[in-house]
């Protein structure tokens, strides 16, 4: 039977890949951030590659960050078409001009926000700043003018304040604070989803890989209503190289990686821990068993339980390609 079930898997896998259409994101090995509050966050945000490190392995949680790196982070996370523009800013020279011109684009800035039309991008900035650009990359500027940013940005759960019961306006940021408030920034944006525990349908699987901490790049619906993601969010199909489907014969998952890049390792991660919350990174540890070895007939997979639902790796005959299916 379930040799029978890995050939309906794997034509079905064949169709989906044939049929034309319209480094794991690891946790960053920084030395500076292994017991820092905000780890996590800064391991996704690194992941997701809207921000990034320093050459000394280091990401310097505690530093302070500059208004263009905010604005740089804030658009790349955000996903937003980055223009090299004319901007009204006498000092808009340098590697941030086609940040602020999107910014400017997007209202996340105004001009009459800053003296003398200069921006000074590298200004420390300040948490005052960063609820003004957070609300306003939401939609919300009129809130925010109302009612103040920062309650806005409390209200929303972007920024905390602290125990004495005040936000800190005026105090600059820190990356670390940044990569937090950026994260729920986006949170806000686009709130988790909330998907049964086992979706079944296209729709429900397509809610479930958009939540995902690590997802990132584009998702089509393929032949039967499979979820093709691709990663580089591409134009080119055979970019779509994770694929992920409720088999309804066989009343379970399939997750299909063509290729092991770090980018759908990560979002592999992430689903396993969907499906196996109590022992996700053993699912995910044979996964990688699988994925790294040799196919010979006969001794390709991994067959066992996890949380009480069936787990089954399978390595295909090309070497790359792994089949992982996860039953009731």
């Amino acid at each position: 039977m379930q040799k029978f079930k890995k050939m309906i898997v794997a034509a079905t896998v064949a169709a989906i890949l044939l049929t034309g259409m319209n480094t794991v994101n690891a946790a960053a090995a920084f030395t500076d951030t292994k017991t820092h509050w905000a780890k996590s966050q800064i391991d996704s945000a690194v992941g997701q590659g809207w921000i990034n490190g320093y050459d000394d392995q280091t990401f310097k949680p505690n530093a302070n960050m500059t208004r263009a790196e905010f604005l740089k982070s804030l658009v790349a996370a955000l996903k937003l078409k980055v223009e090299d523009t004319d901007t009204p800013f006498a000092d808009d020279k340098g590697w941030f001009r086609s940040y602020i011109a999107t910014g400017l684009k997007q209202s996340i800035i105004k001009v009459g926000d800053y003296k003398e039309s200069n921006f000074e991008p590298n200004k420390m900035i300040t948490r005052e700043e960063i609820a003004r650009m957070t609300i306003r990359s939401l939609g919300k500027d009129a809130e925010g003018v109302k009612s103040g940013y920062l309650a806005i940005a409390k209200k929303l759960e972007i920024m905390k304040g602290y125990p004495d019961g005040s936000m800190g306006g005026e105090k600059n940021a820190t990356r670390a604070e940044s990569v937090v408030m950026i994260t729920n920034t986006l949170t806000a944006k686009n709130p988790a989803v909330a998907v049964v525990a086992y979706p079944k349908t296209k729709e429900q699987l397509n809610a479930l890989i958009q939540s995902l901490p690590n997802f990132k790049g584009t998702t089509t619906y393929g032949h039967n209503g499979v979820i093709l993601i691709n990663t580089k969010g591409s134009d080119d199909f055979f970019d779509n190289t994770l694929v992920v489907e409720y088999n309804t014969d066989l009343k379970q998952t399939n997750i299909v990686i063509a290729d092991p890049t770090a980018d759908n390792k990560a979002i592999v991660k992430d689903l396993l821990n969907k499906y196996y919350p109590k022992a996700f990174e053993k699912a995910y540890a044979s996964y990688i068993k699988v994925n790294d070895m040799k196919f010979v007939e006969g001794n390709n997979s991994v067959i066992t339980k996890y949380d009480g639902r069936s787990f089954g790796a399978y390595k295909a005959n090309n070497n790359k390609k792994v089949t992982i299916e996860i039953g009731v």
